[in-house]
């Protein structure tokens, strides 16, 4: 499966720092970005886009990496979709 990381603009254009839709093909299919949590505890939160969805789509993950892996462990373990609408596929 190729997954890589784009990094997320704004409508201008500007990159955003820490902030990456993690894409396959030319789809986005979820992001990562760094985040602060209350507190001022710093996290990487990551999100799948799939749908429908549930609270195992996203997470928190101490470094990008961590982030990362755990994003592709929840592709992984959603099975089969359709990569361009996102939509999980009936198996």
């Amino acid at each position: 499966m190729d997954l890589r990381l784009r990094r997320t603009e704004i409508p201008i254009g500007t990159p955003l720092p820490d902030d990456y839709c993690v894409m396959m093909g030319e789809r986005a299919i979820g992001r990562i970005m760094k985040v602060q949590r209350a507190g001022g505890a710093v996290a990487w939160f990551w999100t799948f886009s799939i749908f429908p969805n549930s609270a195992a789509d996203r997470g928190d993950a101490d470094t990008l990496g961590e982030a990362k892996a755990a994003f592709r462990a929840r592709v992984e373990a959603v099975g089969p979709f359709d990569p361009v609408t996102v939509r999980r596929t009936n198996t």
